[in-house]
């Protein structure tokens, strides 16, 4: 088995074994509105996981993806087989694209088109996405792959340093590498490192939204540290009663009553 078909064996089965722990289906929360006639959108997880984050004209987002609706299952096939497609390289690159992949992947689709039929045929296709390298200005940049049209390839570069999608833009499809020569000089790693590299980066993304609770202070701590313990109601009254029926106590016995 050649490295290329290696990579083609690991990413088949790395998407299946995926699919199976997705919790779906996904569904649509809206974001309070932003200025500029702008709508924040999210789809969230049967678990609550936030699995992508958008922001579309507010027209876009209502015709794309009303509020509180449920998310194709193509969208959640295209996720997870960008997801698959990624985590067998070792590019530095593409790893840390991988939160971005994971959060905002979607959002690049939109550069592309807004009607949600489009938006569907492109994530319905199997052939995409998938991470390549394209030629700019002399140049080859790790990049992702989009869709095809007409013998032009939508694209976006990836920021070899911070991970970050580019704009889309199209280029013509002899820009791009050869795929077979390019995977085939790749260190592939096995889908056991493939399926663990997904869980790391899911696990961070789960982590990273996750609230911050903070402990309710104690008297105690209110008592020592009063500035920086803030207590509920119904304790701060019973700490004021107790302060002040100390100071009548205290009062009294110092006059001798």
């Amino acid at each position: 088995m050649s490295n290329y078909e290696h990579y083609q064996s690991t990413v088949e089965q790395v998407y299946r074994a995926s699919m199976r722990k997705v919790a779906k289906p996904w569904h649509i929360e809206y974001l309070p509105s932003m200025e500029n006639c702008q709508q924040a959108l999210k789809f969230v997880s049967p678990k609550g996981t936030i699995c992508q984050r958008l922001t579309l004209p507010a027209s876009s987002a209502q015709l794309c993806w009303p509020n509180q609706g449920n998310v194709s299952q193509h969208i959640t096939d295209f996720v997870v087989r960008g997801a698959s497609r990624l985590a067998p390289l070792r590019q530095s690159a593409f790893r840390n694209n991988f939160p971005y992949w994971l959060e905002t992947c979607i959002q690049q689709l939109h550069s592309l088109c807004d009607a949600k039929e489009k938006l569907l045929d492109i994530v319905s296709n199997a052939r995409f996405p998938f991470p390549s390298q394209v030629n700019i200005e002399g140049n080859y940049l790790p990049c992702w792959v989009w869709s095809e049209d007409q013998g032009y390839m939508a694209v976006s570069v990836v920021d070899r340093r911070t991970g970050r999608f580019s704009g889309v833009r199209h280029v013509e499809s002899g820009q791009l590498i050869d795929q077979e020569r390019w995977l085939g000089a790749q260190v592939i790693d096995s889908v056991e490192e493939s399926i663990d590299t997904i869980d790391h980066y899911v696990n961070e993304l789960i982590q990273s939204q996750k609230k911050v609770e903070f402990e309710e202070p104690t008297l105690a701590d209110a008592i020592n540290n009063p500035c920086a313990a803030t207590l509920g109601p119904v304790a701060s009254v019973a700490l004021t009663m107790a302060v002040v029926a100390g100071f009548f106590i205290t009062f009294k016995w110092l006059l001798g009553f």
